[in-house]
């Protein structure tokens, strides 16, 4: 009874209203974590499918996707718990992403059951189901609730430790936002999504239409909005370089080594663009010259330009039937044994295609973050002076 009691109490102390604020960032930090682990593993699932490897629910990347998805309960059950219990918080900017994570956990753990059903009334599905879409719906609203609810967390934070904290956490939850968006995307161009029983595959130059519109749109703002949030140099390239090591891990690692021999030279492309914008960004003497405006423009079409090599080697599918690429006659290990060979024989062919759309996309992306986004100015700390100082201070102005 004493230790249900003491149990009660921690509970209450935790949730209080003098330690809420902490809660919410610790909260935040979860649901980072959990957003993070939920679309790496679900990147992972489905090249564990296209290498046709023995589908059971317990595997590795099952285990990684699963605990994002828990992390994430409980980050949208804490959330839902102080929003009950302290009223004042229902009014703060920090409530809509924190009621943005219920919605999200909501729509995800409902997809689970739904897409058993779906399995068991249709059979095979694939990539865009409707449980599918539902579920990578529910995983973006959770990525934006993060990137969001620990920026405008931040405003209402003093303590420069705990600002560190969260610009350190935003890290994380843009790369999730950013890998999220980006599989948002391939549900509509991949070619995967012929089921047993319904084909949602779109036209393939439709689906290829999709990819070069929004892939590069979506890397500008997210690039940038990432840069001005965090504030310091190599914010974004360390963004962009965690959004490639995920992809690295979830889509060419599990490939047995067919994919990796190109490794060393796509992430230094995928990167390169990346940190150049972030020295225009963030390098004085560039920004007095060109004018922040003009920097952040250059900034979004450097990112952006690349897109088809940052999106290697899942975006190269999207193109295989217009280009005609044998990969668009191939399944399983095959394909994947032969997605490089692809994927380097119509590079010269895709980059003339795709370079000047995608830096017109990136320099809309800009110009929409440049006139749009407003970033919220984290707090200075205010340090106490000393009585005797502040009545100094105050007789000497009454003086002057």
């Amino acid at each position: 009874m004493h230790t249900l009691r003491g149990k009660v109490m921690v509970l209450n102390d935790i949730f209080s209203k003098k330690h809420s604020m902490t809660t919410i960032i610790t909260m935040l930090i979860i649901a980072t974590c959990g957003s993070f682990l939920q679309i790496a593993g679900t990147s992972w699932d489905v090249t564990s499918h296209i290498m046709q490897e023995p589908e059971t629910f317990f595997t590795p990347s099952h285990t990684v996707l699963y605990a994002g998805v828990g992390l994430l309960t409980i980050a949208a059950g804490t959330s839902g718990f102080l929003l009950i219990r302290n009223n004042e918080l229902r009014g703060r900017s920090f409530a809509t992403p924190m009621k943005l994570l219920i919605i999200g956990s909501t729509i995800s753990l409902a997809a689970g059951p739904s897409d058993f059903l779906w399995h068991e009334i249709f059979g095979v599905d694939g990539l865009l189901s409707p449980p599918h879409l539902a579920l990578i719906t529910g995983m973006l609203i959770n990525a934006v609730a993060t990137v969001v609810g620990l920026e405008r967390i931040g405003v209402h934070v003093t303590s420069s430790s705990r600002q560190r904290l969260i610009k350190a956490a935003m890290v994380p939850a843009f790369a999730a936002l950013w890998f999220t968006t980006i599989w948002y995307v391939y549900m509509f161009s991949l070619p995967f999504s012929d089921g047993e029983n319904f084909q949602f595959n779109l036209n393939p130059n439709i689906a290829s239409l999709i990819a070069i519109v929004t892939l590069p749109l979506l890397s500008s703002i997210i690039f940038l909005i990432a840069s001005k949030s965090i504030g310091k140099f190599g914010a974004g390239t360390i963004v962009s370089a965690l959004v490639v090591g995920t992809n690295i891990f979830a889509n060419i690692v599990p490939s047995q080594g067919m994919m990796i021999s190109i490794l060393p030279w796509y992430f230094i492309i995928a990167i390169l663009p990346a940190l150049i914008a972030d020295i225009i960004l963030n390098n004085s003497t560039i920004k007095s010259k060109l004018g922040l405006r003009a920097s952040e423009l250059i900034a979004g079409i450097l990112v952006s330009s690349v897109f088809y090599i940052f999106n290697y080697p899942m975006l190269t599918w999207a193109f295989a039937i217009p280009l005609d690429m044998p990969i668009a006659n191939l399944q399983g290990m095959q394909a994947v044994a032969s997605l490089t060979s692809n994927f380097l024989s119509t590079l010269p062919a895709m980059l003339s295609i795709t370079l000047v759309p995608a830096a017109l996309m990136g320099l809309l992306g800009a110009l929409f973050v440049s006139k749009k986004i407003t970033i919220p100015t984290f707090q200075k700390q205010q340090l106490q002076q000393p009585e005797f100082i502040r009545k100094k201070n105050e007789e000497t102005n009454r003086i002057r």
